[in-house]
């Protein structure tokens, strides 16, 4: 299949398959340094900084994710690949601006160190994004390494099951300060996902018992 056959969020996806393992390692050799220099030496990793359990893995993700989102844009950049970091109401970066429309280049980039297989990004009460195409990127960390993952985009303009998308807590609850809520997607609408890296499934893990929502599973990534 060439190149001109392929969708465009395919193609958005073989591209970022190429930059993802660089910016990771890209993330971990500046987190070294950060995290070192804004303790005085005294704590070395993310661990160390923000502790294990709890609500560690929202920290850690707040901390990571403007870090992570520039080495993308970074090693795109010296692969010579068409994505730039362009954050904006509503998104953060353009996948292939140079043969497809403004609006379909455009991404939103969501980082998550959750481990809910459910649950594909988390967002600030619902998602404040404009386009319809959503980067995530999950990862299992160790110390500042990221040894496996999961990474996808999903298009919201496939979906047709109303429980695909993000929880509306805020319509909900009628607060705007009750926390994060979760981008999940109904097994009826598993085209929504075009997978870069690791796979999913519509099914309990090592059964044939089918699940509400599509489940992610991680995959290591090359050393």
């Amino acid at each position: 299949m060439t190149s001109t056959t392929l969708s465009a969020v395919q193609q958005q996806a073989d591209l970022l398959k190429q930059i993802i393992p660089a910016a990771i390692k890209d993330t971990t050799a500046k987190l070294d340094k950060i995290i070192s220099f804004a303790t005085d030496d005294e704590k070395q990793t993310l661990d160390d900084f923000f502790g294990v359990g709890g609500n560690s893995a929202v920290d850690k993700t707040k901390f990571v994710a403007p870090i992570f989102n520039p080495s993308l844009a970074k090693i795109a950049k010296l692969k010579g690949l068409d994505y730039i970091s362009e954050e904006a109401v509503g998104y953060d970066a353009k996948c292939l601006e140079s043969i497809l429309s403004e609006l379909d280049s455009q991404l939103e980039n969501k980082l998550s160190m959750g481990t809910t297989p459910s649950q594909f990004a988390t967002g600030n009460n619902h998602s404040k994004s404009k386009v319809d195409k959503i980067f995530c990127v999950k990862l299992e960390q160790v110390g500042n390494t990221f040894t496996a993952g999961f990474a996808c985009i999903i298009d919201l303009s496939k979906a047709t099951h109303k429980d695909t998308g993000f929880d509306d807590k805020v319509t909900k609850t009628g607060k705007n300060n009750n926390g994060f809520s979760a981008l999940r997607v109904h097994i009826d609408d598993v085209d929504c996902i075009t997978v870069i890296h690791g796979s999913i499934r519509c099914h309990k893990l090592n059964s044939s018992t089918p699940t509400t929502y599509v489940q992610i599973d991680y995959a290591p990534f090359a050393e």
